[in-house]
């Protein structure tokens, strides 16, 4: 759903690490009109031309679907952000202990 990247900013030498969404996985999440027939993906309905549906470039999804699917993929969002949120957690415990055995190492 998502890929770490970097960004190199030439003008003043200075790099940045981002997070950026798939624009394609996105695309899934969007309500469209079909120009012709579909079948969902998902239980393999019929969707009809001129319909709309949840689509990106390879999957259709009917309403109903697209509409549980997009449920389960905020639930997938919360745990990525849960386990983000939970390595903070440690960092903030751990932080001093660690910075103590990188000073270490440097000697």
């Amino acid at each position: 759903m998502g890929y770490v990247d970097t960004r190199y900013n030439y003008s003043n030498s200075t790099s940045k690490i981002i997070f950026k969404p798939h624009h394609t996985d996105m695309k899934c999440f969007k309500v469209v009109k079909s120009r012709k027939e579909h079948r969902c993906s998902n239980c393999k309905k019929v969707i009809p031309s001129k319909s709309y549906l949840y689509a990106s470039d390879w999957i259709s999804l009917c309403l109903d679907c697209g509409e549980e699917f997009s449920h389960k993929a905020i639930e997938g969002y919360k745990e990525i952000i849960k386990y983000i949120k939970d390595n903070q957690k440690k960092f903030k415990a751990n932080k001093d202990e660690w910075e103590t055995q990188n000073t270490l190492t440097k000697l």
